[in-house]
């Protein structure tokens, strides 16, 4: 079952679902711009918690618009506190995969030889080894495939010679997924072994963690509700667990940090009327 909720909830419904009173016309102004700004899925999400509450009819009309804002400004916190997992788990596979293809291939630009043979028209089936390993035509053709759709500014970066880890900063994490179940075996142990993990890290296991984690960076980054962040949160750690990272230990430390906040320099007057006040 997929952990993202459907999107593109009609206005209209929205507002057959809002609206428990008769309004006036100036609310029903201020439903509309709360329907025309706010997401529509998480508004609705919200809405349907709202009307949930048992007391939710007998609070003033104007109360009910309030704490429907303040669900939604929740689920905005919820929706956001995703993405440092996310975000963890794409650099710690970049960081680790580097070095630890730097041992296996004896080189931090073992992937120079690649990008030289496809910059003179050469095809990843030239790659049956690297460097003396033996690898998997899918893990070159993956690697490959990477300089097929780099930037003219990442080509840039990775030209000519003295260079080290600048590839791996070129790689998304669907790249970096790619890479590494085109050869399982080659890279399975830079993860912990299965009996410190408790489970057996199969390539079956990692691909279906892996697309959920991707499915979760892709809805973040196009602004789309979560619908299953305990499924998200669990994924997150598997990989995260294999990698040395204890999730429960980042998490705790992400609740107590504190950040200053760039103060907003805009007076609130009467036409602002999101957030409900």
């Amino acid at each position: 079952m997929s952990s993202i909720t459907k999107r593109h909830v009609p206005t209209s419904q929205l507002l057959g679902e809002y609206l428990t009173f008769v309004p006036t016309p100036q609310q029903v102004d201020h439903f509309r711009v709360d329907m025309r700004t706010l997401n529509p899925t998480l508004l609705r999400d919200t809405i349907r918690e709202g009307v949930q509450v048992q007391a939710l009819q007998q609070i003033p009309i104007h109360d009910q618009r309030l704490v429907i804002h303040r669900i939604y400004t929740r689920k905005v916190k919820e929706f956001s506190a995703i993405y440092p997992f996310v975000f963890a788990v794409e650099n710690a596979l970049r960081s680790v995969l580097a070095d630890y293809l730097e041992e296996r291939f004896g080189r931090m630009d073992w992937w120079t030889l690649i990008r030289n043979a496809w910059q003179h028209g050469q095809t990843y089936a030239a790659f049956s080894s690297i460097l003396g390993t033996t690898v998997n035509p899918a893990f070159v053709k993956a690697v490959w495939r990477v300089f097929d759709t780099m930037t003219n500014q990442q080509q840039a970066s990775l030209a000519g010679n003295d260079k080290s880890d600048e590839f791996y900063y070129c790689l998304t994490l669907g790249d970096l997924w790619a890479i590494m179940q085109g050869d399982w075996p080659l890279v399975r142990d830079m993860f912990a072994p299965d009996a410190a993990l408790g489970f057996t890290f199969t390539k079956t296991l990692f691909v279906d963690t892996m697309r959920i984690i991707k499915d979760t960076r892709n809805e973040l980054f196009h602004s789309n509700p979560i619908k299953d962040r305990k499924k998200i949160v669990e994924a997150c750690e598997r990989i995260l667990n294999g990698l040395q990272f204890h999730l429960g230990d980042y998490d705790h430390d992400l609740s107590v940090a504190q950040y200053v906040r760039v103060p907003s320099s805009v007076a609130r007057t009467h036409r602002h009327v999101i957030p409900a006040r």
